[in-house]
């Protein structure tokens, strides 16, 4: 009998064990990749419009008092030509198109708000006003406004404080 050489005996013992071992298990996943392309945006900025205090007897009865300027201002547009701006809030009692004082402490009674566009005119802003366009260029807009203190005519007015709560929207385009 011819003995087989010990490295052809583990040649062929590791080609048996091979030969026997099941065939290897692969496994497959699908990868989901999912994303939005949003319109483009901007980031709104209201700030407060403090009107400075104003004595009862210095009120003009069918008038705006006291006019003071603010602003909405748009940083950092992205993908936006114009804003789209809309107003919701509280009208006066009796006068839809200024605002009511909303004053929670101590407020004045017979006093309203005017809220006005732009830096001139009689352009009143009131609940429900939509589609005012604001264009904006590069990454910025500013749209400017006025708010004032309004005494109805056949009112009169009590001391206290006065404030109200516009909710501003802008839709992007």
């Amino acid at each position: 009998m011819t003995a087989i050489p010990p490295i052809a005996l583990r040649a062929t013992l590791c080609a048996a064990l091979l030969a026997s071992a099941p065939a290897a298990l692969a496994d497959t996943a699908t990868l989901t990749i999912s994303g939005r392309v949003l319109p483009g945006t901007c980031t709104l900025t209201a700030a407060p419009i403090a009107l400075d205090p104003v004595k009862a007897s210095d009120l003009t009865p069918g008038a705006d008092s006291q006019i003071k300027s603010g602003a909405l201002e748009f940083i950092g547009c992205v993908g936006v030509t114009k804003a789209v701006l809309s107003f919701a809030g509280t009208p006066a009692d009796g006068d839809a198109t200024r605002w009511k004082n909303t004053e929670a402490t101590d407020p004045a009674s017979g006093v309203s708000i005017s809220l006005l566009s732009g830096t001139t005119g009689s352009n009143y802003l009131k609940d429900g006003d939509t589609g005012i366009e604001v264009p904006v260029t590069g990454t910025t807009a500013r749209y400017d406004l006025r708010a004032a203190y309004y005494l109805p005519t056949a009112a009169v007015p009590e001391a206290g404080g006065v404030s109200t709560e516009i909710v501003v929207t802008a839709d992007y385009q």
